[in-house]
Formats: C-alpha cells, structure tokens, sequence
C-alpha cells in the first residue's frame, strides 16, 4: 500500500479524467515507479518523468486539494525534477492555473504551462 494514500485520493480522485483509468490505474503507476505521489497537509499531486525532444521533464498530471496545498508542494516538485535532471516542470489543467502560477515563473506552451528549471 503507498502511505498517506486514503488522504491523497481524497483530493486526487476529482482530478482524476476517467479516460485516465481510474484509481487502480494510477495505484499501478504509483506502484511501478512510474509515477510519483506528493502529499501535503492540504493537497496532493501527481507527478511523472517525460522524455520528449528537449530532454526530460516533469509533468504534474494530478494535483487536487486547496490551492495553498498544492503551490506549497511546488519547490519540492521542482527540486525533485532537477534532481532527476529535468529541464522543465510541465502541467495541463484549467485555465485559472496559467494565473495562479504566472509568479512562479509558468508560462503556456502550447497546451501545457511550462518553466524550465
């Protein structure tokens, strides 16, 4: 079992699309190493390694909670990402998001928002 997980689906199951394969799918991820669960005192996140084109980044493809839990989580994401050696945190999700994380150096790219790191 990963630890914290009854808290963290809490907060992550409305994030998660169906599409995406539901809590058994993202436990195999999170269980493989695929994937990487952060939890915080209000929020959780999702986060998953990327090789594209311009080498590897680190996507948060679930974050869900209160809003000061989530962007509490970012300098650990962010430093967990240049640990592994990415070069950019990525994510998709509405479009309050782009507002919220403009100060902290986000800015769109394409479908995503982005900041390289």
């Amino acid at each position: 079992m990963i630890p914290d997980w009854g808290r963290a689906w809490r907060w992550l199951a409305p994030a998660l699309p169906p599409e995406d394969g539901g809590e058994a799918q993202l436990l195999s991820e999170l269980s493989a190493g695929r994937a990487q669960l952060w939890v915080g005192e209000s929020a959780a996140a999702v986060t998953q390694c990327v090789i594209g084109p311009e080498g590897a980044s680190l996507h948060v493809w679930l974050a869900g909670g209160r809003l000061e839990g989530v962007l509490a989580l970012r300098e650990g994401v962010e430093a967990f990402a240049r640990g592994r050696g990415c070069r950019a945190v990525t994510l998709a999700g509405r479009p309050g998001w782009a507002r919220v994380l403009r100060r902290h150096g986000y800015a769109p790219d394409g479908q995503e928002l982005r900041r390289s790191l």
